[in-house]
């Protein structure tokens, strides 16, 4: 899992941001949301501009040369942070696997140039590459031995390289730094159609995805659970293309494509992931509930929720959210000006109780941030 994410110079970030999703709080309810310490269902709460979506694009940042997996590219004349020199961005992944603590460390000048990159096992470094001068150190990484370690190319990753070429354990740090990052997804709202980061290549049309799989009856059956009710039938479209359609009392046939409500396509796009959801390590939805009415929200959080497996970073607006029915104290995260991120149980000297309204208290003003 990841136990805490660092990031400097990139985008929004000027100075080092720390999102950390360790926590020491013992409460009483929604125990399956932490794991050993570590934070599994993370929520994030900000303004506009505060950097929830530069945050997403951060932690995803690692798949750009780790995995060759669906990308979204971000122009390199705002990749870094406008209000900095340092002509490169520095990115740090605290993560946790079995007993190992591995931190991977690197830096960028943009989506897919590198710097240098570092690895350290319970501390120790043990990896150390530079792409300017090609120096490099490799400590008691099993396998290295006999590989070409000079004059890589910027955007081919070292890691990427190792895992590539060498015969890698089960357990190797290596191999489970690089499948967490096979199983990290991203995406957003359907403004931009089903643009996503991570996990697979290639956007699939939604409709050819739910009828291949044979889940149309299921897909009609989730959206009866969220309060909508379709009696949804294959058809082909107006370009003879399959597609899905809403079948009417009177006979009619209409795609549901055409008809359907901004609201209405999220949920679609959020039901064709969901079939995906037990594969990933690593879930960031932003804004994921934007065209939700707020109990259809807290319905979609309950459906994350329940995959345990699964570690999962959403943002969202709807402070109807911060309840204990779907989140906890130490999950809940404030972000702030793109320079400081907490959850709400720090932000406030008062001990939060089972019995407390956690949303009255912020509407209240009683999660006070940094001056």
């Amino acid at each position: 899992m990841l136990k805490k994410f660092e990031v400097q110079n990139f985008m929004g970030f000027k100075d080092n941001f720390v999102f950390d999703l360790t926590t020491n709080k013992k409460y009483a309810y929604n125990s399956e949301m932490v794991e050993k310490g570590t934070i599994k269902k993370a929520l994030i709460f900000g303004s506009n501009s505060s950097g929830k979506s530069n945050l997403c694009s951060a932690l995803m940042d690692i798949t750009f040369h780790i995995v060759d997996k669906e990308k979204i590219m971000i122009p390199s004349n705002i990749y870094l942070n406008a209000n900095n020199n340092v002509p490169y961005a520095i990115f740090k992944y605290h993560f946790q696997f079995g007993k190992k603590r591995v931190v991977y460390e690197y830096a960028k000048k943009s989506c897919l140039e590198l710097c240098y990159e570092k690895l350290y096992i319970n501390e120790e470094q043990v990896l150390e590459y530079n792409y300017f001068d090609y120096t490099h150190n490799f400590i008691n990484l099993p396998g290295t031995e006999n590989l070409n370690k000079i004059q890589l190319q910027q955007q081919l990753s070292m890691i990427k390289y190792i895992y590539s070429n060498t015969v890698q354990d089960e357990k190797s740090d290596i191999k489970q730094l690089v499948e967490f990052v096979n199983g990290m997804l991203y995406f957003k709202s359907l403004l931009d159609g089903n643009r996503y980061m991570g996990y697979r290549l290639g956007s699939d049309d939604l409709a050819s995805l739910i009828l291949s799989k044979n889940k149309l009856s299921d897909f009609q059956s989730f959206l009866r659970d969220m309060g909508l009710n379709y009696n949804l039938v294959p058809m082909r479209n107006i370009a003879g293309f399959p597609a899905i359609g809403i079948k009417f009392s009177s006979g009619k046939i209409v795609e549901f494509s055409q008809v359907i409500s901004s609201g209405t396509k999220t949920l679609w796009l959020f039901y064709c992931w969901l079939l995906e959801f037990s594969n990933l390590k690593f879930l960031i939805i932003d804004e994921f509930d934007a065209y939700y009415h707020y109990d259809l929200s807290f319905k979609i959080l309950k459906l994350v929720n329940r995959h345990e497996n699964l570690q999962s970073v959403l943002t969202t607006h709807t402070t109807f959210l911060m309840r204990k029915e779907v989140t906890r104290p130490d999950c809940c995260f404030i972000i702030k000006d793109s320079s400081k991120i907490s959850p709400i149980c720090k932000l406030t000297n008062k001990e939060i109780r089972d019995s407390n309204n956690i949303e009255k208290m912020y509407r209240d003003g009683e999660f006070i941030y940094w001056n």
